[in-house]
């Protein structure tokens, strides 16, 4: 059988996959259906019978078909966050998450350094009460790690920005494997790097010289919208049902990733402090709601050059992303700047 190239996403349940990620288990979500033989109807090809198993669930399901379809030695494109993604091999077919509970007792969150347990052979958040969503794993090895996507064409850049969490993406793999080499040289092609470098610094002057609060919220909605969300909006500043500064500036849905984002936006010079990260992840604890399938993402988007080290250190505490003057620029130029006014 020819090897198979696929892109797999891994921002579902984020906090724990990434941590099972380093570990060499690539997951899936779709936790409801890990106690049934849809593996078995894929590896079987049973079309038929994964219809009838996945009966009335959205298109997105159609990830739980090709995760099951890798087979042994294929390629993974993984899309990280930060602009950056790691390619790894798969060594072992695709189990139930229930088969990981004998070989890890317990799992580490990727930030906080929380460990999680197993209850009714699913893994367990005892902190927030609440199962994790995670329905399948790929034991994985890897190829090489964070490669900066600047490395890499834009053919390849295109690809790992496309929406569905599991894709085919054999047509590229010359592209894919330019792309192993270019991490593994630690080399990248050279004229994107230096005309990005030229174009992050004009970007970043002109949103600070250019923009006003107002305009680099919207400007943060439209990037939202660009990177496919189904919906997003900017809540009123007067906002019910907020407590203690608890604060986020925009809000965006990713319905068929089941990803929701809580962002809030700091439009200034110099340095972010920590009370950023204090607005949103009070925002968080007090609007996070309960969809159990859902995953709730902090970021803090400053316009400034960095934030500072408190403000670093409450962020990887609790797990807020934090995207300086220089990363919104550089996300901005990525996503394709063509249409950018219509921000406003």
């Amino acid at each position: 059988m020819n090897k198979r190239y696929y892109l797999h996403r891994i921002s579902h349940e984020d906090y724990v996959s990434y941590s099972l990620l380093e570990s060499g288990y690539l997951t899936l979500g779709w936790g409801y259906f890990a106690g049934t033989d849809i593996l078995d109807a894929v590896i079987e090809g049973n079309m038929a019978k994964f219809e009838e198993i996945t009966t009335g669930c959205s298109r997105s399901r159609w990830s739980i078909w090709y995760f099951a379809k890798m087979n042994i030695g294929d390629t993974v494109v993984v899309p990280l966050y930060g602009g950056k993604f790691s390619v790894f091999k798969v060594v072992e077919l695709a189990k139930s998450i229930s088969e990981l509970e004998t070989i890890m007792s317990t799992v580490k969150t990727a930030w906080g350094n929380n460990k999680l347990t197993w209850k009714e052979h699913r893994i367990y958040d005892d902190t927030n009460n609440r199962c994790i969503d995670l329905g399948f794993y790929i034991k994985v090895e890897p190829i090489v790690k964070n490669v900066p996507r600047s490395f890499v064409d834009s053919k390849f850049v295109s690809r790992m920005k496309i929406r569905v969490t599991t894709a085919d993406i054999t047509d590229i793999k010359a592209n894919v494997e330019d792309g192993i080499q270019a991490g593994i040289n630690n080399k990248p092609i050279l004229l994107y790097e230096e005309t990005i470098d030229d174009l992050v610094i004009q970007v970043k002057q002109s949103i600070v010289k250019n923009l006003d609060d107002s305009k680099f919220e919207k400007i943060i909605k439209w990037y939202l919208e660009k990177c496919g969300a189904s919906l997003v909006w900017i809540p009123a500043k007067n906002e019910a049902g907020k407590v203690d500064g608890a604060d986020a500036d925009i809000i965006a849905e990713f319905d068929n990733l089941k990803f929701t984002v809580y962002v809030q936006a700091k439009h200034h010079e110099g340095d972010t402090d920590e009370w950023s990260v204090e607005q949103i992840k009070r925002y968080k604890d007090q609007k996070e709601t309960g969809d159990e399938g859902c995953t709730y993402a902090t970021w803090v988007i400053s316009s400034a050059d960095s934030f500072t080290d408190r403000a670093k250190i409450l962020a990887a505490e609790y797990g807020v992303r934090l995207v300086n003057g220089n990363d919104f620029a550089r996300m901005l130029i990525d996503i394709g700047l063509l249409d950018i006014n219509k921000a406003f």
